[in-house]
């Protein structure tokens, strides 16, 4: 969209009246205000920057130049404005709020470039790269340990880069044949962040959905790795790894379950109170989507570990601990089977379902397969 005279009239108005004060305020040694004025023209380039975001068309539209020149302008600033506090000691919660402003440039970046790739322009590989960097650099300047009113947001930010970074390495390794030693780099890549991506959306607990999304990712990344699998043993580790993710989800059952649990339990007579008081109520529908994918890819692991270990076990001498497994996959397919052809359970009760479910799995998987 193209940008109105009027508009950088006002811009070039501002970035003046900004010059000056930070001139002035440098004139006398005043850092942490000059690094407030050079925090607010790093906003304003950010502005600029929205204002030149490309094309009005969804499809069609491409991170433009101009979005990279005045988001990179205001990294600039950010970094001034750092240089200019010197430490966190001068001012804490001008430094934290630099940080994460400049946290915040980055991740727009990083995300703007992933979802309106400038392919016309630029090489996938060389897109892929410029994502990766910036991503790093907001995880950089995101701090997740220090305990303060922004860490649940610092914790929630850096598992998002996390989650996106592993699936853009899920997805070139989908879409890369030959090189093998570039296709094993991103197994290992896509690996480490999901696993840290899992990590720090447990440490949440408004973000159960999210948990779930990943977990599922994870499972369809090894359901890839599986395909390229020749020997029963190395499928069978594979799907032993995949059930154990399923396993480990009951984690965000249980805190969407006391969502719902909550929200039935909300007194529906007091219709004065207004919805901006009362928590952020679960999606719904994002639930039923995913909860939908979680049945289906469940049932369908199950299903091939009863007929890899069936068809193992017609080859070779009896595995006590195979025959244990066996039998808890075949008890634990044959619930779900039944569960899911219940179009009449409620939200609830399919949840519950699968919460027994997988406490039955991780009490029957007992590592038969390592």
């Amino acid at each position: 969209k193209s940008v109105s005279a009027a508009e950088q009239q006002l811009w070039k108005k501002s970035f003046s009246c900004f010059e000056k004060g930070i001139h002035n305020f440098e004139s006398i040694d005043d850092a942490t205000n000059a690094a407030l004025l050079l925090c607010n023209t790093g906003r304003l380039m950010r502005i600029c920057a929205q204002a030149h975001c490309g094309a009005g068309d969804e499809f069609k539209r491409e991170f433009s130049p101009e979005e990279g020149l005045y988001y990179n302008k205001a990294v600039d600033y950010y970094l001034k404005a750092l240089r200019s506090l010197g430490t966190r000691d001068i001012h804490p919660a001008v430094w934290d709020s630099v940080n994460w402003e400049l946290s915040t440039t980055y991740f727009t970046m990083a995300t703007l470039q992933q979802d309106y790739a400038p392919l016309s322009r630029k090489a996938q590989e060389q897109i892929e790269k410029e994502v990766s960097e910036a991503m790093m650099k907001s995880l950089k300047y995101c701090d997740v340990d220090s305990v303060s009113a922004r860490q649940p947001l610092c914790q929630y930010r850096a598992a998002t880069i996390h989650h996106r970074l592993a699936s853009m390495y899920h997805s070139c390794l989908r879409n890369q044949v030959g090189d093998e030693h570039l296709r094993k780099q991103h197994r290992v890549l896509a690996d480490l962040h999901y696993s840290k991506a899992v990590k720090l959306f447990q440490l949440l607990k408004d973000a159960p959905c999210e948990l779930l999304r990943v977990q599922l990712e994870r499972v369809a990344f090894a359901e890839f790795q599986m395909t390229s699998q020749n020997s029963n043993v190395g499928k069978l580790k594979t799907l032993s790894g995949a059930l154990d993710i399923m396993v480990r989800t009951k984690h965000a059952f249980q805190l969407i379950r006391k969502e719902l649990v909550e929200e039935f339990d909300q007194p529906k007579s007091d219709e004065t109170t207004p919805a901006a008081e009362s928590s952020p109520s679960l999606n719904r529908e994002e639930v039923v989507k995913l909860l939908s994918i979680f049945e289906s890819r469940l049932s369908f692991l199950l299903l091939q570990s009863i007929k890899l270990l069936s068809s193992t076990k017609k080859k070779t001498s009896s595995n006590i601990e195979e025959d244990v497994v066996l039998k808890t996959n075949k008890q634990i397919y044959s619930q779900l089977l039944r569960a899911t052809a219940n179009k009449n359970a409620t939200l609830l009760e399919r949840i519950d379902l699968l919460i027994h479910l997988l406490d039955q799995l991780a009490r029957g998987s007992g590592g038969a397969i390592q």
